[in-house]
C-alpha cells in the first residue's frame, strides 16, 4: 500500500512538472506579445493624433522662423480643447533647428539644443522616422530632450507616460519641416493590458487544469498495470520494459498534440478580445472564430480518445444498441469534419437501418476518416456503407501508398503509428478505439489494398437488420 502511493505520488510530480513549466513559458510569451501590441497601438495612435489632429493647424506657419504671440494663442485655443487634452500630458513642436517653436508649458518656447546637439528622439523624426519612448512613474528624467523640460519629473508623478516624437511634413519634399513631441498618459493602457494578462492567466491556467486532470488518470491506469507486471517473474519483466516505452512514447505524443490546439485557441481568444484595438475585419473575426472551432473540435476529439481507451481497459464501455441509418450517419460525420475542404470525397451509402450504437460507430467513422487525412498522400477519398446478410460493412478508402503488410495488424493497437515518419501528427489511439467499438459490436476492423492503389480500412459490425428499410425483392 504505502508503495503503491509512494508510486502514485512520483507519477504526479512527473507529470504536473512539464505542465507547470509550459505554463510558465507560455504565460511569458503571451503576455510580452501583449504588451508589445499595446505599446505599438498606443504609438500608432499618438501617430495618428500628430498626423490628423496638429498637423494641419501647423501647414501655414513657418516652423522654421518661429510664431508669433497670435499664432501661440491659436494653437493655445486649438490645442486646449478638451477632447485632444484628455489624450495629452504635454505637447512640445521642434523645428528643423532643434529649437521647441511651441509648448503648452510657454516656459519651454525657445528653448533647445541646437542643430548640432539634437535629442536622439528629434533627431529620428527630423529623418523621417517616428521614435517612442515609456517612460515610468518615479523614474529620474535623462537625456538632453528631458533636461530642458523642468516639468517631466511633476508630469511623472501621476503616472507612466508614453513619450511619442512624430515628423511634421507639409509639403511633398524629403525633409519633415519639424517635430511634434507629445505625452501620452499610459495608464490606462497599462491597466487594459493588465486585465488582458489576467484572462491569459485564467485561460491558461484552466487549460492547464484540464489537461493535467485528463493526463493524471491514464497515468495513474498506466502505473496500476505496471505495477501488477512488475511482480511477475522473468518473462514478465521484459512486458514491463515494453509498457514503459510505450507510457514515454505516449506522453511525448500527448504532450505535443494537446500543446498545439491549446496554445492556437489562446492565441485567437487574445486577438478577439483586443479586436477592437487591433481594428480586426468581419472577416477576421470569422477566420480566428473558426480557428477557434477547428482546434476546439480537434482537442476535443484527442481528449475523447484518451478517456476512451482508458474506459476500454477497465471494461466499463457497453454498446446502446438502437435502430440506426447508417448512410446518414455516415454523411453527418463527413459533413462535422469538414473532410471536403481537403480532399475529393466520395460518399457510397445507401439506406441502412439496422441495431447499434450510434455514437460508437459515429466515433468509428470519424477516426478512420481524419486517420485517412493524416497519413495518406492520395488526392481523393471513398466512403462506403455496405448492407450484408448478418450486419453492415463500413470503409474508408484512400489512394494513397497503402499499408505494408507487415504493420497492418498492429497499427490498431495502442500508440502505434505504423512506419509513419516521427513528426506524423496523431498520438496513435484513433485506430486502437476503431478496433475496440468495433470488438464491442461483435465485429472486426482491419486494413487491406485498396483495388487502384490505397489503402482501404474496414469495419465489419454485425446487428439486426430492420425490415422496414431493406429493399424488397
Amino acid at each position: 500500500m504505502l508503495r503503491s502511493q509512494s508510486l502514485l505520488q512520483k507519477v504526479a510530480i512527473v507529470t504536473l512538472l512539464p505542465i507547470l513549466a509550459l505554463g510558465f513559458v507560455l504565460q511569458r510569451a503571451l503576455e510580452r506579445q501583449v504588451r508589445d501590441r499595446a505599446l505599438a497601438d498606443a504609438v500608432a495612435s499618438a501617430g495618428v493624433i500628430a498626423t490628423l489632429g496638429v498637423q494641419p493647424q501647423l501647414a501655414t506657419f513657418d516652423l522654421q522662423r518661429g510664431l508669433t504671440e497670435r499664432q501661440v494663442a491659436q494653437l493655445d485655443q486649438t490645442l486646449g480643447v478638451a477632447s485632444l487634452r484628455a489624450q495629452l500630458a504635454r505637447i512640445k513642436i521642434w523645428n528643423r533647428s532643434g529649437r521647441i517653436v511651441y509648448s503648452d508649458d510657454h516656459a519651454l518656447i525657445g528653448q533647445g539644443a541646437g542643430p548640432k546637439a539634437l535629442n536622439p528622439g528629434v533627431a529620428d523624426a527630423l529623418a523621417g522616422r517616428r521614435d517612442a519612448e515609456l517612460l515610468h512613474a518615479g523614474d529620474e528624467p535623462s537625456g538632453e530632450d528631458e533636461s530642458i523640460d523642468a516639468g517631466t519629473a511633476q508630469l511623472l508623478e501621476a503616472g507612466d507616460l508614453l513619450e511619442v516624437y512624430v515628423p511634421l511634413s507639409f509639403t511633398s519634399a524629403g525633409m519633415p519641416a519639424g517635430v511634434f513631441e507629445m505625452y501620452v498618459p499610459y495608464g490606462p493602457v497599462e491597466g487594459t493590458v493588465a486585465r488582458d494578462v489576467r484572462r491569459i492567466r485564467l485561460l491558461l491556467f484552466s487549460g492547464l487544469a484540464i489537461l493535467y486532470a485528463v493526463l493524471l488518470p491514464i497515468v495513474a491506469g498506466a502505473s496500476r498495470k505496471l505495477r501488477k507486471q512488475a511482480q511477475l517473474e522473468r518473462e514478465a519483466a521484459e512486458h514491463l520494459r515494453q509498457a514503459d516505452e510505450v507510457k514515454n512514447s505516449f506522453l511525448t505524443a500527448v504532450s505535443h498534440e494537446l500543446r498545439t490546439p491549446l496554445s492556437s485557441i489562446l492565441g485567437c481568444a487574445v486577438s478577439l478580445g483586443q479586436r477592437q484595438g487591433l481594428g480586426l475585419s468581419d472577416e477576421d473575426v470569422d477566420d480566428l472564430t473558426g480557428r477557434l472551432e477547428s482546434n476546439a473540435r480537434k482537442l476535443t476529439r484527442l481528449v475523447s480518445d484518451l478517456l476512451d481507451l482508458d474506459r476500454l481497459a477497465q471494461g466499463v464501455i457497453e454498446p446502446r444498441r438502437v435502430a440506426t441509418d447508417v448512410a446518414d450517419l455516415v454523411r453527418m460525420v463527413v459533413a462535422e469534419t469538414r473532410v471536403a475542404e481537403r480532399r475529393n470525397v466520395h460518399i457510397d451509402a445507401e439506406p441502412t437501418l439496422i441495431e447499434l450504437d450510434p455514437a460508437k460507430v459515429e466515433r468509428i467513422v470519424e477516426n478512420l476518416v481524419m486517420n485517412s487525412l493524416r497519413h495518406s498522400t492520395g488526392t481523393d477519398l471513398w466512403v462506403r456503407v455496405v448492407p450484408e446478410p448478418e450486419g453492415v460493412l463500413i470503409a474508408v478508402e484512400d489512394n494513397g501508398l497503402g499499408v505494408p503488410a507487415g504493420v497492418r495488424a498492429r497499427i490498431f493497437e495502442p500508440f502505434k503509428r505504423g512506419q509513419a515518419p516521427s513528426h506524423a501528427p496523431g498520438v496513435g489511439v484513433g485506430l486502437s478505439i476503431v478496433a475496440n467499438f468495433a470488438r464491442l459490436h461483435g465485429g472486426r476492423a482491419w486494413v487491406e489494398d485498396r483495388q487502384g492503389g490505397g489503402a482501404s480500412f474496414r469495419v465489419f459490425l454485425p446487428g439486426a437488420r430492420v425490415p422496414s428499410l431493406v429493399p424488397s425483392a
